[in-house]
This record gives C-alpha cells, structure tokens and sequence, in this order.
C-alpha cells in the first residue's frame, strides 16, 4: 500500500483551487499556424491583430539580415507594423509614483510552440534604445511584389532589426504580453 503525504499548504491550495487547476496552469505548446496574436498585460487596451487588421496601420518595409543556424546567411524584406506603435496604441499602465516606471517594463513575446523572448520595453521607446522592431505579416520578393509570410514563417512575426542572430525573430506569434520587472 502507497501512502501520500501532502504538505499542509499543498494540502490546502488543492482543497481550495482544485488539483485540475495546477495541469491548466501550464500553456498549450502544440506549436503550428497562428493566424494572429494578441497584445495584453498591463495595458489599458488589449486587442487581437490579424495580417488583415495589421495592413489597416501605418505599414514600414525592412530589410534585415541575419544568422539562423537552419539556413545560414538570411537577408529579406519584411513589411508590417513598428512593434512600438502597437504598444503605444494599447497604452502602456505605469505607476506615476515610480521614477521612470516605463523603463521597469518588458515584453514577454511567445510563440505557438511556447518559444518566449524576452525584449524590454526601453530597447524599443524612440527616447532609448529606439530599435524599430516590427510585427510582420508579408515579405517582398525579388521583383518587388508583396506576398503574405508562408506556412513556416506564420501568419505574423516579431522582427528584430540589427540581431546577428535571428533568435529574437519570433515566427508563429501568438501573443505579446506586457509586464512590469518586480
């Protein structure tokens, strides 16, 4: 015969939460397609963007060349929205109390198979580090025409301009969720 002992304040979170809550807690990374992402967290405006909503904004292109361990020397083309005026939009909530508050903030950018990067928000403010990272949703291809990204790139992605590596290029993204460092 097995006999289980619980600590008591185990014993207590499951007797109050229920012991289905703790396997819900983790993510589903079941990786594959997303046909968007969503921006929340400590903002005042949460949305959810498609390619679609994303061509309604004020679109850039950008060209970026990177390392990727898979495909060696990567340059392209990407067109979509400055990751800032996306943030911007969804007003950033800061403490008014805290010295520069904003520069205690970051993002924490997953994708659908649950690969995170962690970007703070000063990196991407104009005042500061003034990285014109995007969220993409096309590419231009040699002859100048604008495709939407194809099936391994997903439907958006982060890109990270100035990256030798392309590890902060986020493919597959599903969600961009704003936090405040403790």
């Amino acid at each position: 015969m097995t006999t289980r002992i619980f600590h008591p304040l185990a014993l207590a979170f499951i007797l109050t939460f229920g012991y289905a809550s703790l396997s819900q807690a983790a993510p589903s990374c079941l990786g594959g397609a997303s046909s968007g992402f969503r921006l929340g967290g400590a903002v005042n405006h949460p949305k959810s963007f498609t390619p679609k909503i994303l061509g309604g904004y004020q679109t850039s292109k950008m060209t970026v060349t990177y390392f990727s361990g898979a495909a060696g020397l990567v340059t392209k083309t990407f067109v979509g929205v400055p990751l800032y005026d996306l943030i911007s939009e969804a007003g950033v909530i800061t403490d008014s109390t805290r010295k520069n508050d904003m520069l205690r903030k970051y993002l924490a950018i997953n994708a659908t198979d649950c690969y995170q990067v962690i970007v703070a928000l000063a990196e991407i403010q104009p005042s500061f580090g003034g990285e014109q990272a995007m969220v993409a949703f096309a590419t231009v291809d040699a002859t100048g025409a604008i495709l939407p990204l194809d099936d391994t790139e997903g439907a958006v992605k982060l890109v990270m301009p100035g990256d030798k590596a392309g590890g902060r290029n986020v493919f597959h993204l599903n969600t961009i969720i704003v936090r405040s460092a403790p």
